[in-house]
């Protein structure tokens, strides 16, 4: 299928080097809206920052091809859409959308909106190695909802996923943006602090859970939490994430909201 084929039957966005949405075509329009001008990143991930700084894969900055990208020169944009790119620059990425729920599904959880456990795995790795270079630590948080299953059984589980939502909005509500959020398993949540002591972190993480009390529900929410600092040396993510189990089950043991490890 040619660049004109391409244009009349998927949904597409054509977005310059600085990341500018500069036109649509109406397939893209009616699942976007009249976002031209806007950043992509912005539109297509609701990030406040370009995707490279995620972690996540940019086409538009590397100018690379795959399944989902189409790099175009000005030949053929002049001849699939009939006029001078924006700013006179000779290409633009070809962003195909028609996947989008595929493409956000790995780096970010559909019911809550926060990021997917594999993203903050990867994460997790990353700041490790910042810290075996450069000696910056990291705290971690990971969050149980309690009661979740009783949720479920008496209330229906859309009133499950109504507790996990709102839960999540209290954790965003108390992230930095360079903080990351996820939804990791189940009921649980965890939350990757850069630069952060677990001291400061425990703070970070009592606020959470007085936002919780308050939220207005079906029945009276709250969540243990268990809180860890990257300082042991040669740790992997996952030995991270083990420590903070064990944090988590000393909160639920004792009846705390949070514990440290």
């Amino acid at each position: 299928m040619g660049v004109d084929e391409l244009g009349k039957f998927l949904p597409v966005v054509l977005i310059s080097r600085n990341y500018i949405i500069t036109s649509l075509n109406d397939t893209a329009k009616t699942m976007l809206g009249d976002v031209v001008g806007k950043r992509c990143y912005q539109v297509l991930y609701n990030l406040s920052k370009p995707c490279t700084e995620h972690g996540i894969k940019c086409p538009v900055s590397s100018g690379e091809e795959d399944i989902d990208t189409v790099t175009l020169d000005f030949e053929v944009y002049l001849r699939a859409y009939g006029k001078l790119p924006v700013g006179g620059i000779y290409w633009e990425s070809v962003v195909n959308i028609t996947n989008l729920s595929v493409i956000r599904s790995g780096v970010f959880d559909a019911l809550t909106g926060l990021h997917s456990r594999n993203f903050s795995l990867e994460m997790i790795e990353k700041f490790l190695r910042m810290r075996e270079r450069y000696g910056e630590s990291f705290s971690l948080m990971l969050i149980d909802i309690r009661g979740l299953g009783k949720i479920n059984e008496e209330y229906g589980t859309l009133s499950g996923d109504e507790a996990l939502r709102k839960v999540a909005q209290c954790i965003r509500l108390y992230l930095r943006k360079a903080d990351i959020g996820t939804r990791y398993e189940g009921g649980k949540f965890l939350v990757v602090l850069p630069k952060t002591k677990k001291e400061e972190a425990s703070g970070v993480a009592g606020r959470i859970c007085e936002c919780v009390k308050s939220i207005p529900f079906v029945r009276k929410l709250s969540v243990s939490i268990g809180v860890v600092e990257s300082s042991k040396e040669g740790e992997e993510a996952m030995d991270l994430i083990e420590r903070a189990e064990r944090a988590l089950s000393l909160a639920k043991r004792r009846g705390s909201a949070v514990e440290t490890a």
